[in-house]
């Protein structure tokens, strides 16, 4: 079970195309989008899990920072093999069997000791691959034919019997080889799938569906994906390891909102359960408090491809690319976003820098860590000290392998778009900056 609680930080994987750069110039790019949220939580996040000898594991985390609150694991078997699992409630859970069988589990305690009542045959014939539910009465699973399930439960108390669960409807067919699922919200589930895109589906009441790309890669490596609701998502590596995710706002079927703990994890090992579920009715999403980095990132986002000669939309100091522009585009992006105060007469990439560490917004990358990277903050390449020859970008998402999706002006003659490793990532006059940290927006 995993330790208490993470103080451990992420040895990173160290993969990504680096791009050549000169001055304020990167060579070409890649795409992506993910980056910040909040969540309404009416007590810590609740998490059962099923080892590999069949005993039963429960896990509270503290919604808030992610820090594992309390861990407990059970002296007995549930007796059966187990396939998939779905959490009802904090003391209710289904599991189904390699052989069909979907059981009740109700838990007697989860304090102390983790102790539960000997597990009920509830109806046979569920050989789903994945199973989740949505904390309002809509169970959903996937079978081996890629096909999307939702049946209705109908018990008041939380702890259905044989005839509670029913009204079998097909959601989608052919289309659903999912790795991960999870339910996100009422009717909206979360996935990822083996070619690392993270999904989300919103079911209709009429029983489609509409499917959104939240981020094409970097979800891989999640055996599981389990969510309490509220934009909160925790997703466990085969290696053991737990990280946790807010979607600031889940319903948007957009992935540039959401924030990545990389630096802090729930725990770095010791998640070793073969299944994994979350009590999905803890959490609510409230709206965004603040607007401003989704703002920045469409900015950026919106311009790419711009090509250099019309860099004088960015500032008319420009003067079609006479001047280097790194530094005018990444301030035009927030001046267009609404972010107050902006240094538009800084056009010095390491100036921009300083202007952060001036105004307590720079946030360091040390020579060990990504750092703490948002959308919407500048990268700055080189020391943040006025000097010339280094670069900035604009960050548009942040990847759970620590990756960035960043953009910038002034990189192949162009606005472009382009996916770095922060620790490894280079540019400025002679290719030789490396990042020396971030400059988040005020106000942001």
């Amino acid at each position: 079970m995993p330790a208490l609680p993470a103080l451990f930080r992420r040895a990173r994987a160290a993969v990504v195309a680096l791009a050549v750069a000169l001055g304020c110039v990167t060579a070409v790019a890649v795409q992506s989008p993910p980056a910040h949220a909040d969540a309404t939580c009416s007590a810590n996040v609740s998490v059962y899990g099923v080892l590999a000898d069949g005993r039963l594991t429960y896990t509270a985390i503290d919604p808030d920072n992610g820090n594992i609150v309390h861990v407990i694991t059970s002296s007995r078997s549930i007796g059966f093999t187990p396939k998939a699992m779905a959490t009802l409630n904090g003391n209710t859970v289904l599991v189904t069997s390699t052989a069909g069988v979907l059981y009740r589990i109700d838990v007697i305690t989860n304090a102390t000791s983790l102790t539960f009542n000997d597990p009920i045959d509830l109806q046979h014939g569920w050989t789903h691959t994945l199973l989740t539910y949505d904390g309002h009465g809509h169970i959903y699973g996937t079978t081996s034919a890629g096909v999307l399930l939702q049946y209705l439960m109908s018990a008041q108390n939380g702890k259905p019997g044989p005839l509670q669960i029913g009204q079998r409807v097909e959601i989608g067919s052919g289309g659903f080889y999912l790795k991960t699922l999870a339910a996100a919200a009422d009717d909206r589930l979360i996935a990822t799938a083996s070619d690392g895109q993270l999904i989300s589906y919103a079911v209709t009441a009429s029983g489609g569906y509409t499917r959104a790309q939240l981020d094409d890669a970097g979800w891989q490596s999640f055996a599981n994906l389990v969510s309490p609701g509220g934009g909160l998502y925790y997703g466990k590596n085969p290696d053991g390891a737990m990280y946790w995710y807010e979607d600031a706002d889940p319903a948007d079927g957009r992935g540039t909102d959401i924030t990545y703990h990389l630096d802090d994890p729930v725990a770095s090992r010791g998640w070793t359960q073969i299944l994994l579920s979350a009590d999905p009715s803890t959490c609510t999403a409230k709206p965004p408090a603040n607007p401003l980095r989704g703002k920045i990132v469409a900015a950026a986002t919106g311009e790419v491809g711009t090509p250099e000669a019309q860099c004088d939309k960015y500032n008319e100091a420009c003067d079609g690319g006479r001047l280097d522009w790194c530094a005018m585009f990444a301030t035009w992006t927030w001046a267009t976003a609404g972010v107050s105060g902006v240094p538009r007469s800084t056009f010095v990439a390491r100036g921009l820098g300083k202007w952060g560490v001036d105004h307590n917004l720079f946030k360091w990358r040390s020579s060990s860590t990504h750092g703490s990277p948002k959308p919407g903050d500048w990268v700055i390449y080189g020391q943040p000290d006025g000097q010339v020859g280094g670069h900035v970008d604009v960050v548009t998402a942040v990847h759970p392998d620590g990756t960035l999706t960043v953009v910038g002006g002034n990189v192949s003659q162009q606005v472009s778009r382009r996916v770095i490793d922060p620790d490894t990532a280079r540019s400025g006059a002679n290719n030789d900056q490396p990042i020396s940290g971030y400059v988040s927006p005020p106000g942001a």
